[in-house]
């Protein structure tokens, strides 16, 4: 099945999961993160927060991850509906977020979106670029809610305007400056959105929720081309968000990145593999040949073993 069933932690404050079926809130409640980015609560920590957060620690399949050419192209496009609607804007201290209701639909699945958040900088990368925000839109299945997908929007700084959708939350913005705080916003208009995720390439990996508890199992879909989002809009919601992007995880099926950290500068160390140098000559130089300067072990001359192996310095290249 594509779209894998999670099971979910008892961490109900993570970001990825506000509004979802099983995580519902009082009525006007606004749940502060208790994780967060920096120091203890950073997510070098998070598997010491809360005994449901140990995906984050141990999972092979973590987000968010540099997209590079290991990474396919979804082979169809989703069907979005997000009706222009009155919303509920909020700020949960990790990001803010707005409570907003439609339906995807993909690979034969039928989804309800739940909510989308805010991360600056962008938490995926593009073939190692970053982008200065990205937009999560959660959905949950309408006959399974563990199932879990998320299309995410990428933005680039822009001197042409932003994309009406973030045009739309600007005004409301001074409104929730202060965690825990909420507004209402009359209308939004998603229907740039809307297209720009229809029409342009998606790229698809399963992987997991991007804050606590790190759950395994979710589908992205992350927009190949970025909308745009001007200066003064950017630096608005930047000064409240500040920052909230996790770290970048291994590529996907690798050890986690904090295992790879427990095990760094010791006999165990995972390092990384030869990169090939310009012109498709090893690290050694031509044909595997040492550079000059090198620090060599020579274990025979001409042919003849010696006894004991000494260590040369190259001065002269063949």
């Amino acid at each position: 099945m594509l779209f894998q069933s999670l099971l979910l932690a008892s961490t109900a404050s993570a970001t990825c999961l506000h509004g979802l079926s099983k995580f519902k809130r009082a009525e006007g409640e606004v749940v502060v993160g208790t994780f967060g980015y920096t120091g203890l609560k950073s997510p070098l920590n998070w598997a010491s927060l809360d005994e449901g957060n140990l995906a984050c620690k141990s999972g092979r399949n973590q987000s968010p991850i540099n997209i590079d050419d290991t990474i396919a192209l979804a082979t169809e496009a989703p069907t979005v509906d997000i009706p222009e609607q009155a919303v509920e804007f909020e700020n949960l201290g990790t990001t803010i977020e707005v409570i907003v209701n439609g339906t995807t639909s993909f690979a034969g699945t039928d989804f309800r979106l739940k909510q989308f958040h805010v991360h600056t900088p962008s938490e995926h990368r593009l073939g190692d670029e970053y982008f200065p925000l990205e937009l999560h839109f959660v959905h949950e299945g309408v006959t399974n809610a563990s199932n879990l997908a998320v299309i995410s929007a990428l933005f680039q700084l822009s001197t042409q305007g932003s994309d009406p959708l973030l045009s739309g939350l600007a005004p409301s913005l001074s409104a929730i400056a202060t965690p825990g705080t909420k507004t209402e916003i009359e209308s939004l208009d998603f229907s740039s959105l809307v297209e720009h995720v229809q029409s342009t390439p998606l790229h698809q990996y399963t992987g997991s929720l991007t804050t606590p508890p790190c759950a395994e199992g979710l589908t992205f879909l992350i927009t190949a081309q970025p909308l745009p989002i001007d200066v003064d809009t950017f630096n608005q919601i930047k000064s409240i968000v500040k920052f909230n992007s996790r770290y970048t995880q291994n590529a996907l099926g690798e050890a986690n990145m904090i295992e790879v950290a427990m095990v760094s500068g010791t006999e165990t160390q995972m390092a990384p593999p030869a990169e090939e140098a310009q012109g498709g000559a090893s690290q050694e130089g031509q044909a595997g040949q040492p550079e000059k300067g090198a620090t060599v072990v020579i274990s025979e001359i001409q042919g003849t073993p010696l006894a004991t192996p000494v260590s040369g310095v190259v001065v002269k290249k063949n």
